[in-house]
């Protein structure tokens, strides 16, 4: 029997990881696009594409919608203060750390994992745009700390 995404067990995670700040700043973008409508890939990266001074919750937006529609059962983003981390939230988490250290073997690995060929080169570019845009925001609250 193989597990999907929605039945394996939740990953525990410490009290103080919840407060990583890309976890954390992944959950807060992605909790305000969960309710909006499917979308074409091609032209949601086209749009962008166009448009490129759009900030994170832009580029979260549409990578949480085109991986609504390319995974089986949409991504399972918690809440903020969740105190378990998703399968998906880890994914997304190894993806945006792959991108961020330039390792492109790494990142082509995890895309082929879970998403058909002809999604993986756009969900790599909105993870790439987003990754960019929050490295920002990311430092912006560690110097908080």
């Amino acid at each position: 029997m193989t597990l999907s995404a929605r039945t394996r067990p939740a990953t525990p995670i410490p009290a103080r990881a919840i407060s990583e700040p890309p976890l954390a700043l992944l959950r807060m973008l992605m909790r305000t696009c969960r309710a909006k409508a499917r979308v074409d890939v091609f032209q949601t990266c086209a749009l962008l594409m166009h448009a490129p001074q759009e900030g994170a919750q832009e580029y979260a937006d549409a990578l949480l919608r085109v991986l609504a529609a390319a995974l089986p059962n949409g991504p399972i983003i918690h809440a903020i203060n969740a105190r378990e981390r998703s399968f998906d939230e880890s994914w997304l988490l190894a993806v945006f750390a792959a991108i961020a250290r330039k390792d492109n073997g790494s990142v082509t690995f995890l895309l082929r994992t879970r998403l058909p060929l002809h999604l993986r080169r756009p969900v790599g570019w909105l993870a790439a745009e987003l990754v960019a845009r929050m490295a920002p925001l990311v430092e912006t609250d560690q110097s908080k700390i």
